[in-house]
């Protein structure tokens, strides 16, 4: 009887054998797929590593000095110092200025007005006027920050030079202005090195389309062949014909996987400071609740074009609300709520903490258990919505 249960398990294996060894010659023969699985990687991560990024670098500055005093040729020179700012133009009427940022020309106008030099000197009210295109208000936040940092520096500078307080004419005893030197220490991302942040979100944008795209597109190609028919009316189980669907990309995603860690490790020296088998023990269980998605959702298409609809309306969901630009913490409670079924967001935040911060298994055990649940739901989805049919 033992013999018997032997001799069928070994035959079940080897119908999955010959099942795994038909998809990989499937993908091998396909010069689209090759193609794919080698070029989507290098290309995300060269290209949408450097290019996709929230940093300001160059500000658009239009100065409309009224002053024209020593005072307002100081502030523009500590403005055109710094690193953010360039000053387009300078028009002689806030109209002018209006008219630039109206056209994109500028982002910024810096209205200097006529008694500046008298308010710095302590006769009147020192005033100035700033215009914010704020059309993108991520920038415009990041624009104004940068302008009141260089006003504050320059003020500052002005009381020390003078030796008063603002909005007091009394020298100070001394000469110095007494205050709290501040000397920031950034944990996890000294540099603060957008490409560090930016880079484990593509990883995860990286296998997900090699998960959920192409594998769904495999399997929905059968379909419009006909070669799926022609398995189902065979003895192969329900179970091995999923498997050989799944396992194919499964490995498939890791090797891609490595394959981006590797390009962004030499290419933008992106630090890793955590367990690597952990990081990779996360990436197959968000393959699995992945590949499980695809399975359905081909399940549900009859074809290329509807399968790649459906998939890239919830891609694009998982995506944009999985934290890779702006915090979770920072959406509506509804859009929180949403995440809990989001395997995205967690892999999202378990990358960063497990690449960036070093974190270990007990600092990502809550994400990596509702990871797994997922992982266990989408499959199980999966294999109750696929019907094998003669």
């Amino acid at each position: 009887m033992e013999d018997l249960h032997e001799i069928r398990g070994g035959q079940k294996m080897k119908k999955l054998i010959f099942l795994l060894s038909k998809e990989f010659r499937q993908i091998r023969r396909n010069p689209f797929m090759i193609r794919a699985i080698i070029a989507v990687p290098v290309l995300q991560m060269l290209i949408l590593v450097p290019a996709v990024t929230f940093e300001v670098k160059r500000i658009d500055l239009a100065v409309i000095d009224n002053d024209r005093s020593q005072a307002s040729r100081e502030l523009v020179a500590k403005l055109t110092g710094s690193s953010f700012f360039v000053v387009a133009a300078t028009p002689a009427t806030v109209t002018e200025a209006e008219s630039m940022l109206f056209s994109g020309d500028a982002d910024i106008a810096l209205v200097i007005p006529p008694d500046f030099s008298e308010g710095l000197a302590g006769v009147t009210r020192p005033r100035l006027q700033v215009l914010v295109d704020a059309v993108n208000a991520t920038s415009a936040q990041l624009s104004w920050s940068y302008l009141t940092s260089v006003v504050r520096d320059f003020n500052r500078d002005v009381i020390v030079s003078t030796g008063m307080m603002p909005g007091n004419t009394t020298a100070l005893s001394g000469g110095s202005v007494p205050g709290i030197s501040v000397s920031p220490r950034y944990w996890y991302n000294p540099t603060l090195n957008y490409k560090y942040y930016m880079l484990p979100g593509v990883l995860v944008i990286l296998i997900t389309a090699i998960g959920l795209m192409m594998s769904g597109l495999n399997l929905v190609r059968e379909k419009e062949s006909g070669t799926i028919e022609q398995i189902n009316v065979t003895p192969v189980m329900k179970w091995q014909l999923i498997a050989s669907k799944i396992i194919p990309f499964f490995i498939i995603g890791l090797l891609d996987l490595a394959l981006g860690l590797s390009i962004g490790w030499l290419a933008f020296n992106i630090p890793f400071e955590g367990s690597l088998l952990l990081f990779f023990a996360c990436a197959a269980i968000f393959l699995v609740a992945v590949l499980g998605l695809a399975l359905f959702f081909s399940t549900m298409a009859s074809t290329q074009q509807q399968f790649l609809f459906v998939a890239f309306f919830f891609v694009m969901i998982f995506i944009l609300m999985s934290g890779i630009f702006t915090p979770t913490e920072s959406m509506p409670l509804w859009a929180q709520q949403f995440n809990w079924v989001n395997p995205v967001a967690y892999l999202m935040r378990i990358n960063r903490m497990v690449m960036l911060k070093g974190s270990g298994f007990s600092d990502i055990m809550r994400d990596m258990g509702m990871l797994t649940v997922l992982a266990f739901s989408y499959l199980t989805l999966a294999i109750r919505a696929y019907r094998k049919r003669a």
